[in-house]
């Protein structure tokens, strides 16, 4: 069954995932930092993640959602 049935679709991948992705390395030194994303057509999005940096927050928090405007806290 690889057709969609007429009334479902196909939505792309959303996110990509894992470790170094969307999350850092497991045993990798990290601080907590907050991240607000903007995601099209939604409401602002307040992350509390662990990363190594502050670059690296906004690279994980990038990859989780792609096309949204996200800055650090």
């Amino acid at each position: 069954m690889s057709e969609p049935v007429p009334f479902q679709w196909q939505e792309e991948s959303l996110g990509r995932f894992g470790d170094g992705i969307s999350r850092p390395l497991p045993k990798a030194k990290t601080r907590q930092y907050c991240v607000l994303v903007y995601p099209s057509g939604a409401r602002p999005i307040t992350w509390i993640t662990r990363a190594e940096s502050r670059d690296h927050a906004v690279k994980y928090a990038q990859a989780r959602w792609p096309g949204a405007v996200v800055e650090a806290a």
